[in-house]
């Protein structure tokens, strides 16, 4: 979601929903920027993604929602659930998942098929995907 904004035309409803909406940004999605970042095509497009990340953090650290003991014990229960079983989860999505769950909130994504557990609301389409439906 942070990302769509660096791009060179990023999506004009994803902006109104950024600056409209109560949002924080998962401390794993942080992780799932840098290690994009360290698979970049090439050693320029790797630092400016790392530059606008540092960016990011210096300016908005304070949107990072922590992992922390509860939400590990969250996971844990999560990672193993019959959802889970049926259609395995990408470790970053379930990682991301946890959080939402923990919080009580809602992950803001276009990839709802990603997430088992916590509602996802698409930016792009305005659709709000319940777990299990």
């Amino acid at each position: 979601m942070v990302s769509e904004v660096w791009k060179p035309r990023p999506d004009p409803r994803v902006l109104s929903w950024l600056q409209k909406a109560d949002w924080l940004l998962p401390v794993v999605v942080v992780a799932e920027i840098g290690e994009g970042a360290e698979q970049a095509p090439g050693p320029g497009r790797r630092l400016e993604i790392l530059r606008r990340l540092d960016d990011f953090l210096r300016e908005s650290g304070d949107l990072v929602v922590p992992w922390d003991m509860e939400t590990a014990r969250v996971w844990s229960g999560l990672r193993h659930s019959s959802e889970v079983k049926r259609k395995p989860q990408a470790l970053w999505d379930s990682l991301i998942d946890a959080l939402a769950v923990r919080h009580g909130a809602t992950i803001a994504s276009r990839n709802a098929g990603d997430f088992r557990h916590a509602p996802v609301l698409d930016p792009w389409t305005g659709k709000l995907h319940r777990p299990g439906r």
